[in-house]
């Protein structure tokens, strides 16, 4: 959980009024923080929230106080004056770390716990949610010191070199990767990389190797800063967009003036096809019953006192009889479902508020009949020196279809009637388009690197209750110099040896795995296994050879 250090006063002056200590405690409850310490006018606050970046900085914590003492409510609007500067995102990043996006905040006014706190934020958003900078990594550069447009290309080593922060020479990639502080804290991050991302300006002046360090020229945030330039990296578009937005807000919330970025994307791979303005602020929506509401709450609320709740979580409200139409802002990524609704509901109620209940029946848990079949499945994968991981079912079908070579329009899914994102769209029908994907996430771990998942996939079935079907499969995939087909089949009669069941292969097209290296699995189980095509493979960044197996359980 997120610990953060804020100033009292500080913090009231975002508010816009005088808390006494007793009261603030009480107030943090609202933004899931709990007082940790206080040493005069420093507190130190324990954020009980995961997902929830925009919390992490006083500026977050007096957002949420200002709507919920009643101060504000509904929706926070951002202005961002349109894009005057451009970042060009080169081909050269798309193989290390492909995505990049911008903004610039002027008219900042810099001071002592200006700079405390946004360094803290940057570091919180980076170190949690963008998972130790491997997700999301930011740098702020005073961009008065910086020439546009700005480009996010890839050098190989010996093609740049640059001051990094706190230092007086100038260095190659590899040797901040070696020597640098921080390069030697997150060297693992470009490990294995051909090319090295840099953020450069249209003079050639370096302001960053994303995720590691500043250029000391531009990287720079001081008392005489008065326009900052930010950029957000990382692998997942709107991961990164969403860091950003979280940096944008908490400087605009001290007076600062948010101006677009224009992002011009290269043609092909992951990129969007025409030119994005970052940063973009959007709403998401969601319906909530009312009904539904009281039942999970164990509330008997009237439909007023559930409005005027939700004004005070930021959300804007529209009643429909007994349904909510409720918006709230797109960086919000922690609402899923509309039982968090329900969480915001009673956090602005007060869990001090509600009255305990006696339980009306015991219930006790069982294992699952299946379970110790799985275990059997798992035990024979790790026997094979297979390490297990775990991916989302929800997905796209941009993985589920277009990166492994299947036509979207043809192809059913189960969908998300309104998903909180295009990347969690559907439901997986298959397995190893995942583990793909995990794989092109990994490609600076040593090679050869050995995987499996034991998962379920959902398909439509107009012949269940809920048309849908819902299977559990086991996939292997292999990455690493020399793996082939007899290694993956080798791999399949150990698995089907330990299970006890008796199969064939017979040769069969598949659109992901190579001709002629490719089979169907029968008897008594089903499915498919081969070696990946250098299609399919160059869609995920993947240069090493891969081979899969994937078979229903």
């Amino acid at each position: 959980m997120p610990t953060i250090d804020i100033s009292k006063k500080d913090l009231e002056g975002l508010v816009g009024k005088k808390i006494p200590m007793p009261e603030l405690e009480e107030a943090l409850l609202f933004a899931k923080g709990e007082v940790d310490s206080v040493e005069g006018d420093n507190i130190k606050v324990d954020i009980k929230e995961t997902n929830r970046p925009d919390l992490w900085s006083v500026e977050g914590i007096a957002r949420e106080l200002r709507a919920r003492l009643g101060i504000e409510k509904g929706i926070r609007n951002y202005r961002v004056a349109k894009a005057r500067v451009s970042c060009t995102i080169e081909k050269s990043v798309e193989g290390s770390r492909p995505f990049i996006a911008c903004a610039i905040v002027r008219s900042v006014k810099v001071t002592d716990e200006f700079i405390r706190q946004i360094v803290q934020l940057q570091e919180k958003v980076g170190m949690t949610f963008g998972r130790k900078r491997k997700e999301a990594g930011i740098g702020l550069y005073d961009f008065d010191r910086m020439t546009p447009p700005v480009f996010y290309r890839g050098y190989k080593d010996e093609e740049i070199e640059y001051v990094p922060l706190d230092w007086k020479v100038p260095m190659r990639p590899s040797e901040i990767l070696q020597q640098h502080q921080k390069g030697k804290e997150f060297a693992h991050l470009l490990k294995g990389m051909d090319r090295y991302p840099i953020v450069i300006d249209s003079k050639n002046v370096v302001a960053s190797m994303p995720p590691i360090i500043n250029s000391e020229s531009t990287g720079k945030i001081t008392f005489g800063t008065k326009n900052i330039f930010i950029e957000s990296t990382g692998y997942n578009w709107e991961t990164v967009n969403i860091a950003l937005k979280v940096i944008c807000v908490a400087l605009a919330d001290r007076g600062g003036k948010i101006e677009a970025v224009k992002i011009i994307f290269p043609k092909g791979g992951p990129y969007p096809k025409a030119p994005v303005e970052t940063p973009f602020f959007r709403t998401k929506k969601i319906t909530l019953d009312m009904g539904y509401a009281r039942e999970i709450s164990g509330l008997e609320l009237q439909g007023k006192e559930i409005v005027a709740l939700l004004g005070k979580a930021r959300y804007a409200v529209k009643k429909k009889a007994d349904k909510l139409e409720l918006e709230y802002p797109d960086y919000r990524n922690d609402i899923l479902h509309p039982v968090d609704i329900v969480e915001d509901i009673l956090i602005g109620y007060g869990y001090n508020m509600i009255g305990t209940l006696r339980p009306e029946m015991v219930v006790t848990g069982a294992e699952q009949l299946e379970t110790p079949y799985i275990d059997k499945v798992r035990d024979a994968c790790v026997g094979l020196g297979l390490q297990e991981v775990l991916t989302f079912v929800l997905t796209s079908k941009g993985k589920q279809a277009n990166m492994v070579g299947r036509d979207p329009e043809k192809e059913e899914f189960v969908e998300i009637t309104n998903p909180v994102s295009s990347n969690w769209g559907i439901m997986r029908k298959s397995i190893y388009p995942e583990l793909l994907e995990f794989l092109s996430k990994n490609k600076h771990v040593e090679y050869p690197q050995r995987i499996f998942e034991v998962g379920k996939t959902v398909e439509l079935d107009a012949n269940t209750d809920t048309r849908t079907r819902e299977r559990t499969k086991l996939c292997i995939a292999l990455a690493g110099k020399g793996c082939g087909f007899t290694l993956i089949k080798s791999a399949l009669v150990a698995v089907c040896r330990d299970l006890g069941k008796k199969c064939s292969l017979h040769e069969t097209s598949h659109p992901a795995l190579k001709e002629g290296r490719r089979a169907e699995i029968t008897g008594d189980t089903s499915g498919i296994l081969g070696e990946v095509s250098e299609e399919v493979k160059k869609n995920f960044g993947l240069e090493q050879d891969v081979v899969l197996l994937e078979m229903e359980l």
